[in-house]
């Protein structure tokens, strides 16, 4: 088994809440969902080793959406209540 197989599931976990999410309307917590998702599975691609090539696009890519979905959670904090 792969070793990034956890970044993919969780990632798939996260992305499939997103779509909860925006199902019940709530399309913050569903951007949030959708960037932490992504920042898991680029990081499993990150570890496979894929795509050697893009390597370098996709450690700012991740850190791109690690960011975003920081953001948006502090963003939630404070406007939620």
């Amino acid at each position: 088994m792969k070793k990034s197989i956890i970044q993919y599931i969780i990632g798939g976990l996260m992305l499939t809440f997103a779509v909860y999410q925006m199902f019940v309307k709530e399309y913050w917590e569903a951007a949030m969902y959708m960037a932490a998702g992504l920042a898991f599975a680029t990081m499993g691609l990150i570890k496979n080793g894929e795509l050697p090539q893009y390597k370098g696009v996709l450690n700012i890519l991740s850190w791109v959406f690690i960011l975003l979905a920081g953001f948006l959670f502090l963003f939630l904090v404070r406007t939620d209540g």
